[in-house]
């Protein structure tokens, strides 16, 4: 968890069921080919997914609930380069229209039958403008009726794939109020905020098994059902001695929000250690932990927690 929260910058960023009205005009310095965007994307729908599990099985723990539909959609900004509008519709099949970039795999927009590359013609019966014209306010009425329309119970989506016209109709999915993104950073972390998480890229690689990444999310959203940051929390944030126990507290819930939604919860303590032994040598050397417990220490706590959440969730499971 980070002391505080920065925006840091990135290329390709998904926020799943959130609104997007184009797409950055510069992406990076040079242009990513189309290929490094569907690569990029593949990773940003991994995290989306891992954290929707996560969320959703554990919203009798939340204080916040919010409806999720894990649709994304984008359009070309007018004042991209050239050759970034050409690479993002060759991986995306994005248009000066609205688009369906991104489909959460599990997610109400998958269910419904929404695919990627969809084009999106109306959201609640707001239509996007067509003809020559600029219609700026018919524009940003149509985004408004997106970010609206997730508040309610269903989103019907008019659609066209190809030539054919298609209605989706998308029954929103309770879920922890919370956003887990991928942002670009050498650093193998992540940070929360209030209700908005970030996962490093190069932890995200680091990581590539998917229970593994699952415990650094949930220890994330841990952070944000106890309520440990946000406005007006930062200073027990840099107090050394509350930071050490809502590390502790975020390692033994996160455990047991991991394993509620299926993933393997022995996969906590190997995170951690894949994490640690990425360090360099000198910071091994050093013992330099921060606020967390030293990494035998913490390993040992971790596999316990995980031994105690499955009997839990097993003695859990007999009672029903």
């Amino acid at each position: 968890m980070s002391k505080g929260f920065r925006m840091k910058p990135f290329h390709l960023l998904i926020v799943v069921a959130a609104l997007f009205g184009s797409w950055p005009a510069t992406a990076s310095p040079a242009a990513p080919d189309a290929n490094a965007i569907r690569a990029r994307v593949n990773r940003e729908l991994r995290v989306a997914a891992i954290a929707q599990k996560i969320l959703a099985a554990n919203l009798e723990s939340c204080p916040r609930k919010s409806l999720q539909y894990g649709l994304g959609l984008a359009r070309l900004d007018e004042a991209s380069s050239p050759q970034l509008r050409v690479a993002l519709t060759e991986a995306l099949g994005l248009r000066e229209y609205p688009t369906a970039f991104a489909v959460v795999p599990g997610s109400a927009g998958e269910l419904a039958g929404i695919r990627a590359g969809d084009r999106i013609v109306a959201i609640n019966g707001v239509k996007w403008p067509t003809g020559d014209g600029l219609d700026v306010s018919a524009r940003k009425a149509f985004w408004d009726a997106f970010q609206s329309g997730q508040q309610s119970a269903v989103l019907q989506v008019d659609a066209q794939r190809g030539d054919q016209p298609f209605q989706f109709h998308l029954t929103g999915k309770p879920s922890c109020t919370a956003s887990v993104v991928l942002i670009n950073q050498s650093s193998e972390n992540a940070t929360t905020f209030g209700s908005r998480i970030e996962i490093h890229s190069a932890l995200e690689a680091l990581l590539q098994d998917d229970s593994e990444l699952a415990f650094i999310i949930s220890h994330e959203v841990a952070h944000v059902i106890l309520e440990h940051t946000g406005p007006g929390k930062e200073a027990q944030i840099r107090d050394k001695v509350v930071r050490q126990r809502i590390e502790i507290e975020a390692d033994e819930l996160g455990v047991l929000l991991m394993a509620r939604a299926g993933f393997d919860p022995a996969a906590a303590a190997r995170a951690e250690s894949r994490r640690y032994q990425k360090n360099g040598p000198v910071t091994r050397g050093l013992g330099l932990n921060g606020v967390y417990m030293p990494p035998k220490e913490r390993d040992a706590f971790l596999a316990r927690r995980a031994d105690e959440v499955r009997l839990q969730l097993e003695t859990e499971a007999s009672d029903r």
